[in-house]
């Protein structure tokens, strides 16, 4: 089979977050299991651009994949716009037409990974023109809270673009229960499936076995964050609920991990001087590498106090390294606290803090809490189930709509 991937961003775009690993890490398990996978996307890394090959193929991991130049017209001509927009802007890349004219006709399949962004729009009016079948991911941005986020304008987006697309797609792909049921919101009936991200599972105690890249105690208990810093994603309450945390556990280290999206770490540092806390909250930055998969496994506790996410791959990361997670209910993860993996709480400075000290207060009930973890999702989330389950997806969907074309034909 031969697929056709269109995304805003890939690997190595990694300051874009979890859709490139996750959607690199899908493209590169069907690559394995002996399907063609080409992707179309944009040289951009949010605010910044990859240093890449531009309007040809490159092998990425056995993947063809073609990045094409991006431009922000409107950006362009009014520079002071960049001040009010932080945001990867509708990535329009003027020579991708041409390409997928061409190759469109010579794939199975067409499947989409996020809406509001101009490589997604001409693969999938390209699809419909095509007569291919279309796969369409949101990745979380119908989410009721991300859709409050500069509402007008994606409201908008959505009722003169996307809506009519979402109509004339195959098949619908959710992350999520809660993915799905905002399809539904949106007035959209096409089928729809769940699938969820998946991740790879790294070996035991990896922070062991590699240099500390970081100064942080050895007897020290670590809350990380790690995920853009974004309005939705929480840090803020996180760093509200810091002092109470440390008034328990005074030792305590706060790792904020992720690249600065909208300037927030200026203010970040700002309260944690005036907190007393300096010494104590560190902010490296986006991390990668050795370096991220460190941070990872030294962690006593990773928290994510996000307003909504589609499904988190750093989430998912930190159970796959054996971390427990301390997350609320916008990242739509509830398994975790049945699988006795983490808390789920409520999004307030005073909920966090009190979660994270109760959890950090023992040590035994850490430790197990890591490692049903990381069994959890090796049993559930690892990507060879993902990529089956993803495979079953395109089959019925192919299958349905040959069936579609033979009722009109």
């Amino acid at each position: 089979m031969r697929v056709l991937f269109a995304v805003h961003g890939y690997k190595p775009a990694y300051r874009i977050g979890g859709p490139v690993h996750s959607v690199s890490a899908l493209a590169e398990g069907l690559a394995r299991r002996g399907h063609e996978v080409v992707v179309f996307t944009t040289n951009s890394n949010l605010d910044c651009d990859v240093d890449v090959p531009v309007c040809q193929p490159v092998d990425v991991g056995g993947v063809e994949v073609w990045y094409f130049q991006h431009i922000e017209p409107l950006k362009k001509a009014l520079p002071f716009l960049r001040y009010f927009a932080k945001s990867l802007g509708f990535l329009y890349a003027p020579t991708m037409a041409a390409e997928l004219k061409r190759m469109v006709p010579m794939v199975d399949l067409v499947h989409t990974h996020l809406p509001f962004v101009y490589p997604s729009l001409a693969a999938a009016r390209a699809a419909i023109r095509h007569g291919k079948p279309l796969f369409y991911h949101q990745r979380g941005l119908y989410d009721p809270e991300r859709l409050r986020f500069r509402s007008l304008k994606k409201l908008l987006y959505i009722a003169l673009i996307e809506r009519a697309i979402m109509r004339r797609a195959t098949t619908l792909v959710a992350l999520t229960e809660a993915e799905s049921e905002s399809y539904r919101r949106l007035a959209v009936q096409t089928p729809c499936r769940i699938v969820p991200n998946g991740v790879d599972i790294p070996g035991v105690d990896f922070h062991a076995s590699v240099p500390a890249p970081f100064p942080i105690p050895e007897d020290a208990r670590v809350i990380l964050f790690m995920a853009r810093v974004h309005p939705i994603k929480g840090a803020d309450t996180l760093l509200e609920a810091f002092p109470e945390v440390v008034r328990a556990i005074p030792g305590a280290v706060l790792v904020v991990a992720g690249p600065d999206e909208f300037g927030l770490e200026a203010r970040f540092r700002e309260l944690a001087e005036h907190q007393g806390l300096t010494d104590q909250i560190l902010f490296p930055g986006m991390v990668v590498g050795d370096a991220k998969a460190w941070l990872l496994a030294r962690a006593d506790l990773f928290c994510l106090p996000s307003l909504a996410e589609g499904f988190s791959m750093a989430v998912l990361e930190a159970l796959a390294a054996g971390t427990p997670v301390l997350i609320t209910p916008g990242c739509h993860f509830a398994e975790v606290e049945a699988a006795g993996a983490g808390r789920v709480v409520e999004k307030t400075p005073e909920a966090v803090a009190a979660a994270a000290t109760d959890m950090l207060s023992d040590t035994g009930k850490l430790i197990g809490m890591g490692r049903a973890g990381r069994e959890f999702v090796a049993s559930r989330y690892s990507w060879e189930a993902i990529v089956d389950q993803m495979l079953d997806v395109y089959e019925e969907g192919v299958q349905r709509h040959r069936h579609q074309l033979a009722k009109t034909s």
